[in-house]
Parts: structure tokens; C-alpha cells; sequence
């Protein structure tokens, strides 16, 4: 494995989509939330088994000639897809129902053995998936970290094979108690099944998971997911826990000290965890006492559902004085326009973040990941791209289901969406939008481009009107350019096949586009408010302003 001890500016991440590659997904409309949206696929009976050599090409090589890092899902629900000694393996249970469906992922018995045919063929080729993994990025001199999934509310039948013998087996030690009602689409039920680490027994047994891919596989680190899903007490006991989690970790820490010391070199513990410290500490994980008492390396702030409202300076100041990392996520399943990914990686640098963590790119081509690496490792480059910078939209509380239930109750509420309504008072609501290149510079060099705003609303009629200003500067409708014609968005044509590129995808509604120049936008956090000064009588059906975005492009002749 590589010895650079430089950071790393990107980590790309995989989640194994090659076990269950090549299986076409239903006919649907992609959108911005689709991670959490059903995606039923049927095996094809005629692949050949995955060898080492496909993940030499298909996963590994993707990334090789970055150099970046390269962390690997083990599995989920406890259920796994490499060759364990501690958990169960997939495919490997006797429970073969004919057909089950969980959540927003309908799965198939015949997928969930297809997965275990690929595993089974990799453990007689090599040993196993890891070991082949471990082995393939030694050869490519890449970093890789195994990831593990600290907790999973996908709303799997417990029948249903991928819902894990260990849960079967043990559900006084889930987060609901057994025989406990509850109200669906809200947070407690959404949660009941995960594992609850109040019991000494899940801490135990997850703790075994964990250490065992540091003691049987020459990995260069581990990383804890606790964003996957980020639930892991009863919602009343949680804060009060998390001296638990905390000694789950510093057990972790303390016995990866151990076997780096009889290794000869150091073994790095990363952690994934909700997008602010006091989120993370209200469900349980007291990350800046992590920071603060060494016991992890890596920080990654959280899933990417909400990345421009993430406040990723404040794990940097809270990691100031220590050796962790802290970096930023950004997931395909939100935004996947490199402009918006160039947007957020100069937002996480500007922070003094060390760098970008991409999840849920990992059916990307080489090219794609070679490309978007060049723009966002290196932040000369990234200073005169184009970038898109938007405000994010928060999930509803209720209803929910299953692991969104999850994601809603450990992430703060964002500034979208708002219903806009006519005020006698004459004033709009106001957002703030944090720009993190240097417009100014750019003005006086002569490289800064056109600059744009975009507002997309629901229920806006032509005869509807709007007022914006732009850090005080008054923009009137005669100065807005209105269409009823929709945008096009880009989007992951599939997580199950290699190699893709984005797709792009119209979606309907209304934009109101506004040409913007600097001054009135700056570098830093700019001042949005929009007033709606008339409206259409008798309409019954609100304005909503749902989306917001800010374009700058720079003049490269």
C-alpha cells in the first residue's frame, strides 16, 4: 500500500455494485431524492461469476490512475459480502423465501443469490472478496479502507434473507421493542429494526465485525459508517448514550493501535457521521470528543443529502490541534452536475476541509473519475471552473419511511423549501447563499463570465410576480426571464452497470432566471430575498420556492 502521508484531496467510495451488476432497473423517472426511490431488478442467469480479474478492471482500475483512495461496503443489515469469519455471508442462509420485498428496494430471493454466487466464486478463485481487494490495491498502490454500516433501517420482512440471522435471532435488541406499537411514517417506527447499541450485545458483536477486517486483512484503515443509517438508540435514550459509542469507538482505536504496532505501521479509523457536531450528539455519537481525544483519523460530514447547508468548518475548528482529516461528502443521488460538484468541493476546501468524499459514483467510467478528480484536487484549477452553488431542501419530518425516516431525524432542516406569500409589511424571506470563489479577483483579471440566478417555484401562474434582491440590490420583474418549459437535470443512468456517464433527464415546472453580476455577488455569504409582490386572486394552491441556484462561469480564452 501507498506510504503518502499527504491527504488525500478526493476518496472515492464502492458499494459492491459488481455482485449484482448488469441488472436492468424498472422504467422510471429518475429525481433528485432516488436513492430513496424503489428500484426492482431481475438477475440474468446467463453472467459468468465476477472474477478477480473484473475487479481489477471494473472496480479497482476505475480509480487507479488517480491515486486516490479507495473505500469498499462490506455489506448490509449484517449481512455480508466477503469472506467472514464473524457475520453471516450473503447467500449463505438456509431462509430461501421465493420472492420478498423490503422498503424502497424491492430485492428478489434470486438477486440475493445471484450476490452470493459472485461471493462464493470469488472465495474459491482467491480467498474471497477482501482478500482480492486488499490485493488488487496493493497493486495500484491505492489506499483502501473496507466500510462497514453501523446501523440499517431499510423495512426488510424478517423473513426475508437479507434481513440478517442476527436480528432474526435477537430482537429484544432492537431499537422497537418486541410487541411495541407504533404510528408509520414517523421517526420511531421508521427506526424500530435497527439494531439499538444500548445492548452490550450489539456493541460486542459489531465491535468483532470490525476489528476482524483489520486483523485478517492488510487493510491500511476501517471506516464506521454512521450515516448508514445514522439511528442507533431509542430516540429518548440516545444523548444520554453516547458514552456507549464512545467506548465502542476507543475499543476500535485502542485494538487497531495493537495491530499496527506488530505491523510496523500506522492503521488509520475513519468515521462518517450526521452533518453538524450537535446532531451528531443528540443521536448518540460525541464525534468532537472522538477528535478531540484521538481516537479517530478521518472525519467524513455527512451523507451529502443536504452538502450546501453543511457546516463543515465547524468540525474543522473542532478538529484544530489534532492529526484527524475532515472531509466533506457530496452523493450522485443529489447532485452529479460537475458544476455543483466543483461548487461543493472549493465550499469544503474553503472550510479547511482536507478534501471531497464522492458516494454513490461508483458506476462512473475511469474517465469520469479521472476528470472530476483533476478539477477537484487541485484548488488552482478549481479557482477558474464554472460552478453551480445552490441552497439545499429539507426532508419531511412525516410522513417517513424506514432508513428517510433515518436520514430526517439526524440532519437539521435546511433554508427550502418556502411558500411565498404577499406580505403588507413588503418583505420576502431571506436566505443566505455562501459563494466560495473570489469574484472580485476574477472581476479585476478580466476571467469572470456571465453570473446567473435561478429560482424554481410550484404554482407560479404567468400573471404572478416576483421582487428579488441580491445583497440589497433590487432586481425587478421586468428584469426576470420566466419559462413554464421545465430544466434539464443530470442523473445516474444506473448503479448497476459499468461504465456509465450522467443522463440527463427534463423535469417540469417553473424557473425565473435573473443575469447577475459582481458586485452585487461576492465572495462569501450573499443575502437572497424574494418577495412575492403579486399574486393571482382566488388561487388556491401556494407558491412554493423549492429550488435556488447561482451560476458563475469564468472567460477561459
Amino acid at each position: 500500500m501507498t506510504g503518502n502521508k499527504t491527504p488525500a484531496p478526493v476518496i472515492f467510495t464502492d458499494d459492491a455494485w459488481i455482485f449484482n451488476r448488469e441488472l436492468p432497473p424498472r422504467s422510471r423517472e429518475p429525481g433528485p431524492h432516488r436513492e430513496e426511490e424503489p428500484d426492482i431488478r431481475q438477475p440474468q442467469a446467463d453472467l459468468p461469476t465476477v472474477t478477480v480479474q473484473d475487479l481489477r478492471e471494473k472496480v479497482v482500475g476505475s480509480y487507479a490512475n488517480t491515486g486516490a483512495p479507495l473505500w469498499w461496503s462490506t455489506g448490509d443489515h449484517e449481512v455480508y459480502h466477503y469472506e467472514t469469519r464473524v457475520g453471516e455471508i450473503i447467500g449463505h442462509a438456509d431462509e430461501s423465501p421465493d420472492d420478498g420485498t423490503y422498503g424502497y428496494r424491492p430485492q428478489t430471493s434470486a438477486v440475493v443469490k445471484e450476490i452470493g454466487r459472485n461471493v462464493r466464486a470469488l472465495i474459491d478463485e482467491c480467498g474471497g472478496p477482501m482478500t482480492a481487494m486488499v490485493d488488487l490495491c496493493r497493486e495500484a498502490d491505492m489506499e483502501f479502507f473496507p466500510r462497514v454500516r453501523m446501523n440499517s433501517h431499510y423495512e426488510t420482512p424478517p423473513l426475508h434473507p437479507l434481513y440478517g440471522r442476527f436480528r432474526r435471532e435477537n430482537p429484544e435488541l432492537l431499537i422497537g421493542r418486541p410487541g411495541e406499537e407504533l404510528s408509520e411514517g414517523g421517526v420511531p417506527y421508521g427506526i424500530r429494526t435497527g439494531l439499538n447499541y444500548a445492548f452490550p450485545q450489539i456493541r460486542e458483536y459489531m465491535a468483532a465485525i470490525i476489528c476482524e477486517l483489520f486483523e485478517r486483512f492488510d487493510v491500511d484503515g476501517v471506516e464506521m459508517d454512521f450515516f448508514r443509517h445514522p439511528a442507533f438508540f431509542r430516540i429518548e435514550e440516545a444523548y444520554q448514550s453516547r458514552y456507549l459509542m464512545t467506548s465502542l469507538v476507543g475499543h476500535v482505536r485502542e485494538r487497531m493501535n495493537e495491530v499496527g504496532e506488530e505491523r510496523g505501521r500506522e492503521l488509520k479509523l475513519a468515521v462518517r457521521v450526521p452533518v453538524t457536531i450537535a446532531d451528531s450528539t443528540r443521536i448518540g455519537l460525541d464525534v468532537a470528543r472522538w477528535m478531540a481525544d484521538g481516537l479517530v483519523d478521518t472525519v467524513v460530514v455527512g451523507g451529502g443529502h443536504i452538502p450546501f447547508e453543511t457546516p463543515v468548518r465547524e468540525f474543522v475548528e473542532a478538529a484544530r490541534g489534532t492529526d484527524c482529516l475532515v472531509y466533506g461528502c457530496i452523493t450522485a443521488s443529489r447532485y452529479l452536475d460537475p458544476r455543483n460538484i466543483r461548487a461543493l468541493a472549493s465550499r469544503f476546501l474553503s472550510h479547511g476541509a482536507a478534501g471531497t468524499y464522492l458516494y454513490n459514483f461508483y458506476t462512473m467510467s475511469r474517465e469520469w473519475n479521472e476528470r472530476t478528480f483533476s478539477e477537484i484536487s487541485d484548488p488552482v484549477t478549481l479557482s477558474r471552473l464554472d460552478k453551480r452553488y445552490e441552497l439545499d431542501r429539507t426532508g419531511p419530518f412525516y410522513p417517513c419511511r424506514d432508513h428517510g425516516c433515518a436520514f430526517r431525524y439526524a440532519s437539521p432542516s435546511a433554508q427550502l423549501p418556502i411558500t411565498l406569500k404577499e406580505d403588507y409589511s413588503g418583505l420576502g424571506p431571506v436566505l443566505r447563499l455562501e459563494i466560495n470563489d473570489d469574484l472580485e479577483a476574477a472581476g479585476a483579471a478580466g476571467s469572470l463570465g456571465a453570473c446567473g440566478l435561478s429560482l424554481k417555484l410550484d404554482n407560479f401562474t404567468q400573471d404572478d410576480e416576483l421582487q428579488v434582491r441580491v445583497n440589497q440590490q433590487t432586481f425587478p420583474w421586468d428584469a426576470a426571464r420566466v419559462s413554464f418549459d421545465g430544466w434539464t437535470e443530470l442523473h445516474v443512468e444506473s448503479w448497476h452497470k459499468w461504465p456509465t456517464e450522467p443522463v440527463e433527464y427534463h423535469r417540469d415546472g417553473i424557473s425565473v432566471e435573473y443575469d447577475l453580476g459582481s458586485p452585487p455577488l461576492k465572495e462569501g455569504v450573499n443575502e437572497l430575498e424574494v418577495q412575492l409582490i403579486s399574486r393571482v386572486p382566488k388561487q388556491r394552491d401556494p407558491v412554493v420556492l423549492h429550488r435556488v441556484e447561482t451560476t458563475i462561469t469564468y472567460d477561459h480564452d
